[in-house]
């Protein structure tokens, strides 16, 4: 008898994934959550992504990579360093699902071509025949590998069709991969880099810290930071700048964000007639725990490309203190922000046609980042959702009425707060359920909120349990709201006992806490 496993992803009601494995004999089926993948990969015989919060990243990958990084910089040539990069970023990717590989390969040195055959040109017409021809090329790879099937199964729905879905494994971080090479075409189109030679282009595709998840980098701020004769040696000061806030990031990740996680999923997922206090908490644990889930893996990411004497650029800066929803998308996710400006926005026309053209666009790029975020309605409602409030934001500027600052954090909070469970739900009537529960209450009772707590492990008192969630969202939210953020503190970061006792209990702890079958939010998108 033959065996073969088949993995793909489907979306999941408690970590936003599913993973199938489908072997032989063909009728038996394994459900597994990411966090069981973990647990059962060796019996499985399947890999699992490399986190940058797991033991095998930080015992292993990244002090073998660190360390062969410098010992090759005895050589005089940059390429054995970058060369090393390159390779060591394909073994981080290929961790996971070795076989699509030649996907993000065969990705790289088709735009790499296109890239050399646009330079080549100096027709105007043909470098935008070209540029163009590109960029169909990089939507279609991931409208295939992302939408397919979400566009298979409505136009089944809607005409009656019968399209097989194909249940497609989404290669990991293809949405960044996308966009990163679409800012490499960009530069290119626009005779910013004419000369770049292969294996600097692979570098700045592949360069592990932010190549799953960003931040997305534009190839004029990286590469010449790669090509810095000065960045090839260690630098003490860059290292302990960066560990410490590897170690910020580790900590938010494992230690909080995975603790909510825990009391987000149970809201969401068991509790059938979920009352209002218990809603409530559920969509600030998850409210807070995208927020220290994306900034722990910003951070992590900063971090590991700073002890490498490489600068990658900010990407979350407290969101939370936004006073309207634009300032909100000007600290979350900076990155993509930019790039759905400079891809989307600004070729639309930005703000240079007219006040309703205007408002078109900003409804068009919020709904593309919607969808961009995973093949759903859900996402297209969140972000058309954010589209609405970013031209109610604008029309309102234009009055010249001012609002209290407090009050104006509070309001766009709240929004984002309510926003987050339609991106974190599975289903539309899951949505509604928690929404409709927050705003016209069947329940009160606010000792079901310790419900939210059981993670399997203990089982406390429903009061303690009751007691300890509350006091947690609001500590939370005070550090949220008031605490001085990681880039603010990594910049006035210096080497004494306090940082050092902070960073060696942060550490202590999360190490701990490693044990968790832990992934990133954003690993999904």
């Amino acid at each position: 008898m033959s065996y073969c496993v088949y993995l793909f992803f489907i979306k999941h009601e408690k970590s936003g994934i599913v993973f199938l494995l489908e072997y032989a004999p063909k009728d038996t089926r394994l459900q597994l959550t990411l966090g069981g993948l973990f647990e059962q990969q060796r019996d499985q015989g399947v890999r699992c992504i490399m986190v940058f919060a797991s033991y095998e990243f930080i015992f292993w990958f990244f002090p073998f990579v660190f360390a062969g990084y410098f010992l090759l910089s005895k050589f005089e040539s940059f390429k054995f360093q970058h060369f090393f990069l390159v390779l060591s970023s394909l073994v981080f990717y290929a961790w996971f699902n070795v076989s699509y590989l030649w996907i993000i390969l065969s990705s790289i040195l088709i735009n790499y071509l296109i890239s050399k055959w646009m330079n080549s040109s100096s027709d105007q017409r043909s470098r935008k025949f070209i540029f163009i021809l590109g960029i169909a090329f990089n939507i279609f790879l991931l409208g295939y590998y992302k939408y397919y099937d979400f566009f298979a199964d409505n136009f089944n729905s809607l005409f009656g069709t019968s399209y097989t879905l194909k249940y497609i494994l989404l290669p990991l971080g293809i949405s960044f991969i996308t966009f990163q090479q679409i800012a490499f075409l960009l530069s290119s189109y626009r005779n910013e880099w004419r000369n770049s030679d292969f294996l600097r282009y692979c570098l700045c595709v592949l360069f592990f810290p932010h190549l799953i998840a960003g931040p997305i980098v534009l190839y004029s701020e990286l590469m010449p930071q790669f090509g810095d004769n000065k960045r090839r040696f260690i630098n003490w000061e860059n290292i302990a700048s960066g560990f410490y806030i590897f170690v910020l990031g580790l900590f938010k990740k494992i230690v909080i964000a995975d603790t909510l996680a825990v009391w987000a999923n149970n809201g969401f997922d068991n509790m059938g007639n979920i009352g209002f206090f218990a809603a409530w908490a559920t969509a600030l644990a998850y409210t807070l725990q995208i927020y220290f889930d994306f900034s722990g893996y910003s951070e992590m990411a900063i971090g590991l490309a700073k002890m490498l004497n490489i600068d990658l650029p900010a990407n979350f800066k407290s969101p939370y203190k936004a006073r309207n929803i634009g300032e909100f998308w000007r600290r979350w996710h900076i990155t993509l922000s930019r790039a759905l400006s400079e891809f989307i926005y600004k070729p639309l026309g930005g703000n240079r046609k007219g006040e309703y053209r205007t408002y078109l666009n900003i409804g068009i790029t919020f709904f593309i980042s919607g969808f961009w975020h995973g093949a759903s309605w859900l996402f297209i409602i969140w972000g058309v959702l954010h589209g609405f409030a970013s031209i109610i934001h604008r029309i309102w500027t234009k009055t010249g009425f001012k609002m209290n600052h407090y009050v104006a954090v509070l309001i766009t909070f709240l929004f984002i707060n309510f926003t987050w469970v339609i991106f974190r739900a599975t289903s539309m009537e899951q949505a509604i359920r928690i929404l409709k529960a927050m705003v016209i209450p069947k329940s009160f009772d606010v000792m079901q909120i310790g419900l939210l707590y059981y993670d399997g492990i203990m089982n406390l008192p429903t009061i303690l349990c009751t007691l300890i969630i509350l006091a947690t969202l609001l500590t939370l939210l005070i550090i949220v709201f008031k605490a001085t953020n990681a880039l603010e503190l990594a910049a006035i970061f210096k080497v004494n006992n306090l940082t050092v006792w902070k960073t060696s209990v942060a550490l202590f702890v999360s190490i701990i806490c490693l044990g968790r079958s832990s992934v990133f939010i954003y690993f999904n998108f």
